[in-house]
């Protein structure tokens, strides 16, 4: 017990120092709604500032050497909001998160690039007497930092919960527009909370220096890693809650080596490294994954997620890439190298142009991952005697599985905070699994050795052969990009987009979430893997150095740099990566790495959307003039074709019966033993006055809301327990209030999302061969009933609201469901609209035989359609009949028809 309480008090400095740092996170959440993964980096250079260079160099004293060190971490902060990120307050959250991570690269690089990568002690400059409490020693500098994050814990909640600039912050992390109508600039708190931040950020940094040491990559990850941590353990508000989640985490990092002996010898292995370093992580994930929603990021009306490419295929560029990559290869020596360090960054980068380009998942562990492909390649192929193509199947298989694991997170949380799982994931395996001799084999050979790799009988030996190895690079690169565009212009590719853009739509369209999210972090991990393996056997033993988390987290920076969604995007910011070609022209790896930064920075203020999309613009100018029309890309959004055949002239006959249904939210009751029915042929109204609950209905009926009570069943079935997907596969759809259309793609590819008819073998054949799919018979029909053929090729941004609307609805019964839920889908359209949309409804329930559940304020549209209306009031149903019957009703009237006069004129 002794030991126990000793350890735990050992721990308390860097715990406190953690609560310091993700003070200054949680205040930056809080002024600018952005999660700032640069703040390690911020605490880095005010150590390196203070200890470095004026104490030491300059022989400063401590305390003009502190202030001046948390000033420049306070001005970095400022100047960070002010150059960068005012720039971009409508951009969409992975954006911004981009714009810290090259902070992040920019600082760090920086860094490493004036002092050099070595790792440095740094003494101890708070008094260190030591207290003896009988057999317990308390150290005097542990004791004073816990002090010091008390006393900042105990300003901050009482600066945030007694002032009016307090008060402003709170306010603007709830409703930032709110805020600006009171008086208070949202972008001046964002300043203030900034410069604060970095402040404290420059304050733990230079406090935790001496407990950890100073090198530029293990000092940022260490800190950003546990700083996270806390900042989650405190839900990103509470500033008590944050100290007591730093303080828990430093005491669990010690006590945990305390028993890292009887953990060892539990799992029966020789060592075990890092196990530290998880505590964090699983903090993390238990976070997240138990608490089971996402950050609530403060979003924007205008926000935009990174364009999408087409996936076209352009041989020409291809051969121009094969064509120069084969000068380079004979070229030889250092720049073959380098070229080989290019096309095997390329793979890893179109893992993300998979994972978050096409799926919206941000993961900062990519190269963990392909250096799990590396790890397990090494050992088959230099221990086991494998040769390269069996070991290289076998370990891309056996990442993959470990890409499954890695998407669980995925299926509880999602953007911002999937990207604080995954790093520190990535982290946790950095540290356990490849500084660990043991697991990667080095322990028992000293290194696994590479001595040689055949491939269809020919040796492809790096060290021997660079070329040949050089040239499987390339071949491994335009074998994965192929299927990466094949994918996007694939029906999965669609789905990847649908999940992409907005989760709501594309479960009420079939599509299952979890699958889809499953499915790109498995082929992502599948790809890592190849780059891994790719890297990883180009020297005679595998550098496990070369996949840390640094590497990931530029890998992001290089995609987004290159265009995240765009394929050929993964080229051009390998360009930029560590040892690649930028790297040899410029000749040195800190010198890229700082370029890459800068490049980000100005690519995100420029063009969001990346380099790829830049040059894919010029080539479409370029190809408008005489005689160059080869070089233009192929415009894919005009290309939808519709078909020729006729649609079933009805539809499976499905009736919808909803009995008792009760959803309460917390202790409010929404919606309160509603029963209703929908029969086949028939058009149903729910009317009621705002706040009845009609959206709610729909939701619980389309398994949005999981009821409190009641049953709902379709045809024979009981769906009660059914997902949405499921739900929608069963012939049950929605339109959506807010239209939530998806955005990124055409209205084309909208409607295909809304029809696509697939199996499980599409996963797999859809990288191969993608087809062309004209849309189905049903999804014909109706874009031919709405008249939308000249809107296919067109983003939705680019129509009326009014046609938006009816896109939505079209999208909904492309499919030809048996029963379709429209919520107020008259919203926002003219006279004519609604009259062409009255035409449609009718001709679904009564051509078609759907049966319809229409909830509308416009009462003209209500009583002209509906054959049976029910009327619900504060969620009860209060009246239930025929239009005459309820425009005859004294009560419903009363509740929201109005007068004998208003409802005549609805009529």
């Amino acid at each position: 017990m002794t030991e126990l309480l000793q350890f735990a008090i050992l721990g308390l400095g860097a715990g406190s120092a953690y609560a310091l740092l993700a003070h200054g996170i949680v205040l930056v959440y809080r002024g600018s709604g952005v999660v700032n993964f640069a703040q390690g980096a911020i605490a880095m250079v005010a150590a390196y500032v203070c200890l470095e260079t004026l104490q030491r160099e300059h022989d400063w004293a401590l305390l003009p050497a502190f202030v001046v060190a948390v000033v420049v971490a306070g001005l970095i902060g400022l100047a960070f909001q002010l150059l960068v990120l005012r720039w971009l307050m409508n951009a969409a959250p992975i954006v911004r998160l981009a714009a810290t991570l090259g902070l992040m690269v920019l600082l760090q690089a920086g860094v490493q690039q004036y002092y050099g990568a070595k790792s440095i002690r740094v003494r101890a400059f708070l008094p260190d007497d030591a207290y003896h409490w009988g057999s317990i020693v308390v150290q005097q500098d542990r004791l004073i930092l816990l002090g010091i994050a008390v006393g900042m814990t105990a300003v901050l909640w009482g600066l945030a919960r007694f002032t009016r600039v307090g008060l402003a912050i709170t306010a603007a992390a709830e409703n930032e527009r709110a805020a600006a109508a009171l008086g208070w600039s949202p972008q001046r708190l964002a300043a203030l909370t900034w410069t604060v931040g970095g402040a404290l950020a420059g304050t733990a940094g230079i406090l935790v220096a001496p407990l950890t040491g100073l090198t530029p990559s293990a000092f940022v990850v260490i800190v950003t890693v546990s700083a996270l941590a806390a900042a989650l353990l405190g839900n990103f508000r509470s500033f008590p809650l944050t100290l007591l989640g730093g303080l828990l985490l430093g005491v669990g990092e010690s006590v945990v080596v305390l028993y890292q002996d009887d953990l060892r010898n539990l799992l029966g292995m020789e060592t075990l490294t890092g196990i530290n370093r998880a505590v964090p992580f699983l903090v993390i994930l238990i976070v997240l994954v138990v608490r089971g929603k996402g950050l609530p990021l403060r979003s924007h009306v205008s926000e935009r997620l990174p364009r999408l490419g087409s996936g076209e295929i352009r041989w020409v560029g291809i051969v121009l890439a094969v064509v120069a990559a084969g000068v380079v290869i004979a070229i030889g020596g250092d720049w073959l190298r380098s070229l080989t360090l290019t096309l095997a960054a390329a793979v890893f980068l179109l893992s993300i142009v998979v994972l978050t380009g096409f799926a919206g998942q941000l993961s900062l562990a990519q190269y963990t991952v392909g250096g799990l492909g590396a790890l397990f390649a090494a050992r088959l192929v230099g221990q086991a005697g494998w040769p390269l193509l069996p070991a290289a199947i076998v370990s891309v298989v056996a990442v993959v599985a470990f890409g499954v694991v890695f998407a669980l997170p995925a299926l509880r949380t999602r953007g911002v905070n999937l990207a604080v799982v995954t790093l520190g994931l990535g982290f946790t395996v950095q540290e356990m699994v490849f500084n660990n001799p043991t697991l990667t084999g080095d322990k028992l050979e000293g290194s696994v050795k590479i001595s040689e790799l055949n491939l269809f009988g020919l040796e492809v030996t790096a060290s021997r052969y660079p070329e040949r190895w050089a040239l499987l690079c390339l071949v491994a690169l335009i074998v994965c990009g192929l299927m990466v565009a094949n994918l996007r212009r694939s029906r999965t590719g669609r789905r990847l987009i649908a999940v992409r853009t907005n989760e709501r739509a594309a479960a009420s369209l079939g599509i299952s979430v979890f699958a889809v999210k499953i499915y790109a972090f498995a082929l992502a991990a599948g790809l890592a893997a190849v780059a891994g393996i790719l890297l990883g056997l180009r020297n005679t033993a595998v550098t496990y150095l070369e996949f840390n988390v640094f590497a990931s987290i530029n890998a992001v920076v290089q995609s987004v740099i290159g265009g995240l969604g765009f394929v050929v995007g993964s080229v051009i910011g390998a360009l930029m990566a560590p040892g690649a070609l930028v790297s040899r022209l410029v000749d040195g790896l800190a010198i890229a790495s700082l370029l890459a930064g800068v490049i980000l920075i100005v690519t995100l203020l420029t063009n969001q959307n990346g380099i790829a999309d830049v040059v894919s613009r010029q080539l479409r100018a370029i190809g408008r003039l005489p005689g160059l029309a080869a070089l233009r890309p192929r415009d894919t959004r005009r290309v939808h074709e519709l078909s020729d055949e006729l649609p079933s002239s009805t539809v499976a006959p499905t009736p919808l019966s909803v009995r008792g249904l009760t959803v309460r939210f917390g202790g409010v009751t929404a919606v309160d033993g509603v029963d209703l029915d929908v029969a086949p042929g028939q058009v149903v109204g729910l009317i009621g006055p705002n706040g009845a609950g009609k959206t709610t209905v729909i939701d619980a009926i389309t398994g949005f809301v999981s009821p409190a009570a009641g049953q709902l069943t379709l045809g024979d079935h009981d769906i009660t327990g059914w997902s949405t997907a499921r739900r929608s596969k069963g012939g049950l759809r929605r339109s959506f209030q807010s239209l939530e259309l998806f955005e990124d793609v055409t209205v084309g590819e909208n409607i295909h999302a809304g029809a696509d008819e697939s199996t499980w073998s599409t996963w797999f054949t859809d990288l191969i061969r993608p087809g062309r799919h004209p849309l189905s018979p049903s999804a014909s029909t109706v874009v031919r009933d709405f008249e939308l053929e000249d809107d296919l090729g067109a983003l939705p941004g680019e129509l009326s609201y009014g046609r938006r609307r009816l896109v939505g609805i079209a999208r909904a019964v492309a499919s030809a469901p048996s029963v379709i839920l429209l919520d107020e889908p008259a919203a926002g359209l003219d006279d004519a609209e609604s009259r062409e949309l009255a035409v449609a409804i009718r001709h679904l329930a009564v051509q078609r035989g759907a049966g319809v559940l229409l909830v509308e304020h416009d009462m003209g549209l209500v009583m002209s359609t509906c054959d049976r209306i029910v009327v619900l009031e504060a969620g009860r149903v209060i009246a239930a009949g025929t239009p005459d019957e309820i425009s005859a009703s004294a009560a419903v009237r009363d509740a929201y028809l109005g007068t004998d006069d208003e409802t005549e004129a609805a009529r």
